[in-house]
């Protein structure tokens, strides 16, 4: 696939700061989302100039600038070192616009910590007397400092991610994004049916995905065993710092700082619970799925086969989808309203509440409503009474001009179909809907 899937927003805004010329910007993301992607899109029809750092030699670094430097140019440019990049640079793109882009720069650094002082002098000295766009990007925007004019590249949507696999049914759709979420470089490793992507490539000790993983927690975190004792943890169940550092046995100091750097590096994410407290669960999908179904499953594989395993796994994984698909539902009703506060109700003691899945105060036509939502992904069709119980639940929230969404991929009954007909604060949503 060589066109671009999505990422609309992001072009518009590097295509607005291009027309601030002469200006800097930055981009930042975590690794796989895309990052290079969206600047090749945008420079398809500009003059640019690409430069990507390697840990390699330093020499190997410098060659690649000349030779950058000099394709631009259409005759040879020499450097004997880093510090005559930028003054090439200048000398190179002359008073034409050209958009510059200096990409895996935490990796240029390991060869030349002197870089940065070099860019930030030529940005506050060079740049204002030329026509470049400068454009700096990695994984984390601390390695080169701040910019006035950043972007920072997140998961794509469900939505968007449809763009990957064109012919997929909607449920097709949900799976694949449940398992490897709104990451361009996962999507596009997911080939063929999503379930026999499941079955040959989680339950492979192998597998690309599974590697990606591990590379993702031993690279990115700096206390790996404590980090995957932690996300074990979260997948089980464990919200709460106290829950966390007792269930993975781990001291909550110890806790406290791996939390603290997973959430930094966009694995993990927290919230505050209607009853104010503070929860944290497992923002990157692969990661989630891993450790709350592929991890209790994959030590099978060794003995038994890899068919054999998923067959042991599968109730799990349908559970999961569950769970996830709850969540692309909380995604659609803040796509579709203005959301004021969405969370997820909690018992007295605390557990998820099992008739409403989430809770929202939305705006709709000016009036603001208290929406209650309950989602249902396998099993029997909602019915009369699954509107009823929801009704009866909901007296114990808050709110008022009360509005019922009931999402389901298994369909309505028909008594059910003709209450939402007449009744306008009834909603029902099917799958096709959400993926429409």
């Amino acid at each position: 696939m060589d066109s671009l899937v999505g990422r609309t927003k992001e072009l518009e805004y590097l295509s607005n700061v291009y027309t601030k010329i002469p200006v800097s910007c930055a981009v930042c993301g975590r690794k796989h989302l895309g990052k290079t992607a969206i600047l090749k899109e945008f420079c398809r029809d500009k003059p640019h100039i690409y430069v990507s750092g390697t840990i390699g030699l330093s020499s190997d670094n410098l060659s690649m600038m000349e030779k950058e430097l000099s394709a631009f140019r259409g005759r040879p440019v020499r450097l004997s070192d880093v510090g005559e990049f930028f003054q090439a640079l200048k000398m190179v793109c002359a008073k034409q616009p050209v958009v510059v882009i200096i990409d895996n720069y935490s990796d240029l650094i390991v060869n030349f910590p002197e870089f940065t002082s070099y860019m930030r002098a030529f940005i506050n000295r060079d740049l204002p007397a030329t026509k470049i766009m400068l454009i700096v990007c990695d994984t984390d925007s601390s390695v080169f400092g701040r910019f006035y004019y950043t972007l920072d590249v997140h998961s794509m949507s469900y939505k968007d991610c449809m763009g990957f696999h064109p012919d997929y049914t909607p449920l097709q759709h949900l799976i694949t994004y449940s398992v490897v979420g709104g990451t361009p470089a996962y999507q596009l490793m997911f080939q063929g049916d999503p379930g026999d992507v499941i079955r040959t490539q989680f339950f492979n000790h192998m597998s690309v995905f599974l590697l990606e993983v591990e590379s993702m927690v031993g690279t990115e975190a700096s206390l790996r065993a404590p980090s995957i004792k932690a996300l074990a943890a979260i997948a089980a169940g464990a919200e709460s710092l106290n829950d966390i550092a007792d269930r993975a046995g781990l001291r909550m100091t110890v806790c406290r700082d791996v939390i603290s750097e997973l959430e930094h590096k966009g694995m993990v994410r927290k919230e505050v619970s209607q009853s104010k407290r503070t929860v944290y669960y497992i923002h990157s999908n692969i990661l989630k799925f891993y450790y709350t179904v592929i991890d209790r499953y994959i030590h099978e594989v060794a003995f038994r086969s890899s068919e054999e395993a998923y067959e042991m796994a599968k109730p799990d994984i349908d559970a999961y989808m569950e769970k996830l698909f709850e969540n692309i539902c909380v995604d659609y009703i803040v796509d579709r309203y203005d959301c004021d506060t969405i969370g997820k109700p909690r018992k007295k003691d605390n557990s998820p509440d099992d008739i409403i899945n989430f809770v929202a105060i939305v705006e709709e036509s000016s009036v603001m409503r208290t929406l209650l939502a309950t989602c249902r992904l396998y099993g029997d069709k909602y019915g009369k009474g699954d509107l009823e119980d929801l009704r009866e639940r909901g007296k114990s929230i808050k709110g008022t001009n009360r509005l019922f969404v009931m999402f389901s991929a298994v369909g309505f009954s028909a008594d059910l179909q003709e209450i939402a007909s007449k009744d306008h604060n009834v909603r029902l949503v099917s799958l096709d809907e959400i993926y429409s």
